[in-house]
């Protein structure tokens, strides 16, 4: 089987939440200009989804993937408790690698991805404030 079939079989199923990630991650390199430094950041109590750099904000970026929006839009999903979980875990990974001279920003970006269509990707800065 040639290489790119196999990987466009591949890709079709790996959870819809990982591929959300990964078409976000290339929107902020190449739309936005941002330089990713990480993903799937493992932290005390979760996970970050997105970190990137952006002129002298260090970005931490929550990333929410639906197929459809009829349970609403997906980036209304984010609740306060994990609004306060992503802020105390930004603070974890700026404090844990001595980065403290960078400003948090916290944005989210939705991804709306039909089956068998192509993903919409909305993408909100400064989405909320620690």
């Amino acid at each position: 089987m040639p290489y790119k079939r196999w990987l466009e079989k591949f890709h079709r199923f790996q959870p819809l939440g990982v591929r959300g990630e990964r078409v976000v991650a290339g929107h902020v390199q190449r739309e936005l200009g941002m330089k990713l430094l990480a993903r799937n950041v493992r932290c005390p109590g979760g996970e970050l989804d997105l970190v990137a750099l952006d002129g002298s904000d260090m970005v931490f970026i929550e990333v929410r993937t639906r197929r459809d929006e009829s349970a609403g839009p997906p980036e209304m999903t984010l609740g306060a408790q994990k609004r306060k979980f992503l802020v105390r875990s930004a603070r974890w990974f700026i404090v844990s690698r001595r980065l403290e001279h960078w400003n948090p920003r916290f944005d989210v970006a939705a991804v709306i991805w039909p089956p068998g269509g192509k993903p919409v990707v909305r993408y909100h800065r400064n989405a909320f404030s620690a």
